[in-house]
């Protein structure tokens, strides 16, 4: 969470943040490398999944031979 504290002029000051909560500017940074770690992670999922199909078909050639 962030605030503005109020100067001795009656005007308010720069954001400042309060408390243990992510600001708007953390969570976006936090959620982007988490998506990029995500789509990383997809990526490997589908290249594990294609080998697995090609390998079951291999071996599928080999029973039916």
């Amino acid at each position: 969470m962030e605030r503005r504290k109020r100067l001795a002029d009656g005007s308010f000051g720069e954001l400042e943040k309060v408390g243990s909560a992510e600001t708007a500017e953390e969570k976006a940074v936090r959620l982007e490398q988490e998506n990029k770690l995500l789509k990383l992670q997809n990526q490997a999922n589908v290249e594990r999944m294609e080998f697995v199909e090609e390998l079951i078909a291999e071996i599928a050639m080999k029973v039916y031979e």
